[in-house]
């Protein structure tokens, strides 16, 4: 088994540097933990940090288990360990040689122990290449080094002090505005205690996607993870255009950050921890427009004139503090009108029965409510009234879901059509990953349409006056959409995506206006 990579710190300001060299050593802090020697899981060390640092908040704690249970059991013998230096511009490399000890003898923030033997202790910070010292700016004070070939690359460092760099098949992304490691940085560099704020559309732009799909989800909350990074709220629930924050929450505890990991409010939540993404009722725009609000004791005239000028059915009633008492509508005034009740203020008219709905709240299960209602209020943690969902912002939201599938599907129809009346089930079927199981056009993917038109001998016979290359660009980008659609994401495509389908769409269409 090959060996893998770790990054080991030691300590905020190298406090343990000298002595974990000297001794042949990787040591941790936690100075108010115990012995880890019978944890035989995650929990176990769970439970021993909640008795130890009690009052830290949950995603602190999640982040320290993580990453004593990797020191304690995920490293292994034989595997290297890296430790860049605070006391001198140098990167410390070594294997580590048995398992984990508790040195019960040592002052505290000495005793969480790996023995390591120390292969080189000055390669210079300069000698490693960009990507890798990024991978190294971790707030985690143990991380897994894995990306872009960095096990290879270290045993390079300790043979001959040269980072050989990334090969083409271990780079990723690392181009472009506020690339991840990029944004993920300052929050780490940070010194001035102020979180970076960006909206959720922006903070996936950095990951060049345009939506939560489960495999963008699942690769951005890996880079947090790997960085000790956060988002305030969660980056998987929310209107696009919700502003979060991003917190550091990976540093080790008893350091001197101007950032202290207590400062973080109890709903923080640790990067493993976030919630499954799905379609909530804040990632609707209605749900964070705010409302148009009148106050109990406001004269009805004022309820008139708002209701009639902005073509409103209803308004939401406030208190003072911004809290929803209910909500005044033509109904409620046409039923209070009836009661014959003298109608003097909104008081007189409030409907206390008005349906909210926190924005937390999975959407699907509303629906019926709000068909049934015409409306309800969304409001925050604190009942404050942040926008509202009419039947209309439905059948929008869920028109801009199912279009794409719509479109999808007429294109996959169009070609199923075409490459059946141009191509043998032999040809069909050598286009295809499983021949076996193609019976015609209709059992072919998309990537198999891509295979199948790629000669230009094939495509020739679909006569279709298009030019091939760009046709196959756009297939591609097809093919991409319906990947996504088929692993649901709560965000609808994006413009520039949805006219290049209708793009295609419109195109098949008039090749062959057959309906």
């Amino acid at each position: 088994m090959a060996s893998r990579a770790w990054l080991v710190r030691l300590g905020e300001t190298g406090q343990r540097e000298s002595a974990a060299l000297e001794k042949g050593q990787a040591i941790l802090g936690w100075s108010k933990l115990g012995d880890l020697s019978a944890c035989q899981d995650r929990t176990d060390i769970a439970k021993m940090l909640q008795e130890a640092y009690q009052g830290e908040g949950k995603a602190t704690l999640s982040n320290w288990t993580g990453q004593l249970w990797r020191f304690l059991r995920e490293i292994q013998e034989g595997d290297f360990v890296v430790c860049p230096l605070k006391t001198k511009q140098a990167v410390a490399i070594g294997r580590v040689t048995g398992p984990y000890t508790y040195r019960g003898e040592a002052e505290p923030g000495f005793r969480q122990v790996r023995p390591v033997q120390w292969l080189r202790a000055d390669v210079p910070k300069s000698a490693v290449e960009q990507d890798l010292r990024n991978s190294m700016s971790s707030l985690l004070t143990v991380c897994a080094l894995s990306r872009f070939g960095a096990a290879r690359r270290i045993g390079r460092l300790v043979e001959d002090g040269v980072d050989p760099g990334p090969t083409s098949d271990e780079m990723t992304m690392l181009e472009g505005f506020a690339t991840p490691h990029e944004l993920l940085s300052g929050v780490v560099s940070s010194g001035s205690g102020e979180p970076i704020r960006l909206t959720i559309r922006e903070f996936l732009k950095r990951w060049g996607v345009t939506r939560r799909t489960a495999a963008s989800v699942a690769r951005i909350e890996a880079d947090l993870a790997a960085m000790g990074v956060t988002t305030r709220p969660s980056f998987t629930e929310g209107w696009f255009d919700h502003v979060i924050e991003l917190l550091p929450v990976g540093e080790e505890p008893d350091g001197t950050s101007p950032v202290p990991s207590q400062a973080l409010r109890a709903d923080v939540e640790d990067a493993p921890d976030l919630p499954a993404i799905t379609l909530r009722v804040g990632q609707l725009e209605s749900a964070n427009k705010g409302v148009v609000c009148v106050r109990a004791e406001d004269g009805i005239s004022i309820a008139h004139t708002k209701m009639l000028s902005g073509k409103y059915s209803q308004l939401a009633v406030i208190d003072e503090n911004g809290i929803l008492l209910g909500a005044v509508s033509w109904e409620s005034i046409g039923k209070a009108t009836m009661r014959k009740t003298a109608v003097q203020t909104v008081s007189d008219v409030i409907d206390r029965a008005a349906a909210s709905v926190d924005h937390h709240q999975d959407l699907l299960s509303q629906v019926t409510e709000i068909y049934h209602k015409g409306f309800v209020f969304v409001c925050d943690s604190d009942r404050r009234v942040i926008g509202i969902i009419t039947a209309a912002d439905l059948t929008q939201q869920f028109g801009q879901l199912a279009r794409p599938f719509v479109l999808v599907e007429e294109a996959e129809r169009r070609l199923r059509r075409r490459a059946d009346e141009v191509f043998t089930l032999d040809e069909l079927r050598a286009s295809a990953l499983k021949p076996s199981k193609i019976t015609s056009a209709n059992d072919l993917t998309f990537g198999a349409y891509k295979h199948l038109l790629k000669s230009p001998a094939h495509w020739d016979r679909m006569e279709w006056p298009l030019d091939h290359a760009l046709f196959l660009e756009l297939l591609e980008v097809i093919r991409g959409v319906r990947n996504e659609l088929m692993h649901f994401a709560p965000d609808p495509l994006d413009a520039e995506t949805l006219d290049k389908v209708e793009g295609f769409i419109e195109m098949l269409r008039i090749v062959d206006p057959r309906p």
